[in-house]
């Protein structure tokens, strides 16, 4: 269904292609619709496609760019690039890298380049580092596990990358803004020394991560062929949530505008949710004077009255901003939320008991979409999620959930297939603490055989789980055990079985192979654990995508190790946790998304209603805490001299929960409902800052008259 642009709108998508403008609104007000929109025009208007560029800070908020782009009643012909920073220097850097050679290699610079994802640095480092972190016992004051810390090390990597100081400064920088005890400042130094150590491996042997490939690709750009290559190529640009990139995505703006002959640039206040990857929206905002012209989106597109008079609420409580409401606008504030009875909520459980309730209810009553209702949370822990899922499944509701940031290994998905690697690979070579025991077949069975409870699990586990090899069922030879398992859980375990002992006796897979053919063949046909089940689907989806990756690049750079083998023990050692582009962005399910708040806001997309958990939770507004790094201070708007206080850290907190949450409210039409307790998951009683807002909020609100009504959980 074509969307209906209001004049404003359409006089941006219909300007003359060969004007430049600069587009700000907040979140709702229909600036995508109108990138899109004017990318059609584009085109409609002769434009060649291929001469187009489309460039956002990450792939899923190009899709509605690139469900314009197939749409089928375009001519078939040269299509538009979209691009992000990470492709477009990819793509680049492969070119061009010969102009810069002496930057390259020292023993030999022609040497293919090799272009390595996180999972790779993340086992380079593994290899390269853990020796010397043993040897010079470096980070002893530090708990932290080996995945964070090397990706901590990455970090700091790719911020001196983006901002553009060399990386043998990163210590220094930190040291200097963050002044603390001896053995705290000593952290800097051992992490400066694994940098250096990372860094000049991959430089000896044109290994690239993402640092080295930007700065590889810096140094491409001053060279000047580069740039006019694309400068040639590229005569129109779109450039979608300016302000969730960096400053060298905004460099290469600002350098293609000279030559481009259009231009849309669009900017989304109040927002910039990737400042801790290296978003800089001060520096987008310095693009603004070289277009012929900006403009500015008022009206909203998404949220209804009462949630903009909510909104308006909302902000004046966390600003201190004169009223700008009345009692009818702060009536409509009332009925935009919906909260769980105060006193009456004591218990977590009693919240998620509500939660499920009102879900139904809005389906079931209200004739709300599954699609359109999502449940949000600052952290989405395990626990959480399950008795989420496990309520609305009793309630016959489909959800889905999206946790981009969480490692494979965590998944129980990915160690039953790694448990099922293991027994069809005796030929690996497993040590003592990887060694499969009756627990991993435990929790392998419940998963992979559908609706096997833990009793009939941990039965076949005591029985035909042996010497580190299973057995067939046809051996348990009393009857009565037999029927505790049941014949059809015992036929459903003897599938898997046969399949491995099928597979053992056969020429060994590749591990990317082997975990496709297992999931295909067996894991997801009828009576198994992820037949029918989305979740599990995507993330062996994405273990296999992690698995080909893995052994793609081991190949390249020449390791002679069983690379399977290699693989599944990294996965157990947490090591490798890439972050996977969630197929649900491309196509959503109609189903309730449970997220963390920041995958939602980074998802940039609207829904009629909002479910916001644990409001009393500190996670709201505290950032990540990361003893390796900090983003601010390795961040180009950082004055060089200044130091880092407690009063940052309380304007950051302020400042991340203000975005945060009036984010969250310009991306719902209906209604927002607010979930808490006196009490959370472990029985501690929290009062964050966003629980604190919201009990000011509600008192400074009037009583609601007849027929605006709150309403509230009937504990």
């Amino acid at each position: 269904m074509s969307i209906r642009l209001t004049a404003e709108q359409e006089s941006i998508a219909s300007a003359p292609v060969t004007e430049k403008i600069y587009l700000s609104g907040m979140a709702g007000t229909g600036k995508t619709t109108t990138g899109v929109r004017r990318l059609r025009r584009l085109i409609e208007s002769g434009v060649p496609a291929h001469s187009i560029m489309v460039l956002v800070p990450q792939k899923r908020l190009a899709l509605p760019y690139a469900t314009e782009i197939r749409n089928p009643r375009r001519k078939a012909g040269a299509e538009v690039t979209i691009a992000t920073l990470g492709s477009l220097s990819h793509n680049l850097v492969g070119l061009f890298w010969p102009l810069i050679v002496r930057d390259l290699s020292r023993e030999n610079p022609y040497r293919r380049l090799t272009f390595l994802s996180l999972e790779m640095v993340q086992y380079l480092m593994f290899k390269l580092l853990e020796p010397v972190i043993e040897r010079n016992d470096y980070f002893n004051s530090v708990n932290i596990n080996r995945a964070r810390l090397f990706s901590q090390i990455a970090d700091n990597l790719n911020k001196s990358a983006i901002v553009g100081f060399p990386h043998t400064d990163i210590s220094a920088r930190l040291k200097s803004a963050l002044p603390g005890s001896q053995e705290s400042l000593h952290i800097f130094d051992d992490a400066q020394a694994c940098a250096n150590i990372f860094r000049d491996y991959c430089v000896d042997n044109n290994l690239l991560d993402f640092s080295l490939q930007l700065e590889i690709f810096r140094k491409l750009w001053a060279h000047g062929v580069p740039r006019a290559y694309l400068s040639s190529r590229y005569k129109h640009l779109i450039a979608d949530n300016l302000e969730e990139d960096t400053p060298n995505t905004h460099m290469l703006i600002g350098d293609l505008l000279s030559s481009a002959e259009s231009a849309l640039l669009i900017s989304d206040e109040e927002a910039g949710y990737r400042r801790f990857l290296g978003a800089d929206e001060t520096s987008a905002a310095a693009l603004e004077k070289l277009c012929d012209r900006s403009c500015r989106l008022i009206e909203t597109r998404v949220m209804s009255r009462s949630v903009q008079a909510f909104l308006a609420e909302l902000q004046e409580t966390m600003t201190g901003s004169e009223n700008i409401g009345n009692a009818r606008q702060t009536g409509r504030a009332r009925r935009a939320i919906e909260l769980t009875a105060g006193p009456k909520s004591r218990f977590h459980t009693q919240m998620l008991d509500w939660v499920a309730e009102t879900v139904e209810s809005l389906i079931n009553e209200k004739g709300a979409k599954q699609g359109s209702i999502v449940i949000l949370a600052p952290l989405l822990h395990d626990s959480l999620r399950f008795s989420l899922v496990t309520r609305l499944e009793q309630k016959k509701i489909a959800t889905y959930t999206l946790r981009p940031s969480r490692p494979l290994h965590a998944e129980p998905a990915t160690r039953a297939l790694v448990t099922i690697a293991k027994l069809a690979h005796p030929q690996w070579k497993i040590g003592a603490r990887r060694q499969i025991n009756s627990f991993d077949i435990v929790q392998m069975l419940t998963c992979a055989i559908a609706e096997m409870d833990l009793a009939r699990a941990t039965l076949l586990a005591d029985v035909l789980f042996r010497k580190s090899e299973l057995h067939p069922f046809n051996t348990i030879t009393n009857a009565e055990m037999r029927a505790r398992i049941s014949e059809v859980f015992g036929e459903r375990y003897g599938r898997i079985f046969e399949w491995i002992e099928k597979y053992k006796s056969s020429p060994a897979e590749t591990i990317d192979v082997f975990l496709s053919r297992l999931f295909g063949e067996v894991l997801s046909q009828s009576g198994f654990g992820f037949h029918r089940d989305y979740d599990a689907a995507r993330i062996v989806s994405n273990l296999i995508d992690s698995s080909r990756t893995f052994r793609q690049a081991a190949s390249q750079i020449g390791d002679e190790i069983d690379i399977g083998n290699e693989y599944v023990r990294m996965v157990d050692a947490g090591i490798l946790a890439d972050q996977y582009e969630p197929r649900q962005w491309r196509k959503r399910p109609d189903a309730v998304l449970i997220a963390p708040a920041y995958t939602f806001l980074l998802s940039n997309q609207a829904v009629d209603y909002q479910f916001w958990l644990n409001i009393d939770s500190p996670a709201w507004s505290r950032r990540l805490y990361q003893p390796l790094t900090q983003p601010y201070v390795l961040s180009r708007q950082w004055v060089d001299g200044d130091i880092w206080s407690d009063e940052h850290e309380r304007q950051t907190s302020r400042e991340v929960l203000y975005r945060v949450v009036t984010g969250l409210v310009k991306r719902c039409r209906k209604k927002i409902h607010i979930g808490y307790s006196r009490f959370d998951e472990r029985g501690n009683e929290r009062a964050g800052d966003l629980r604190t807002m919201f009990d000011y909020l509600l008192r400074s609100l009037p009583p609601t008259t007849e027929g605006e009504e709150v309403e509230a959980a009937d504990e």
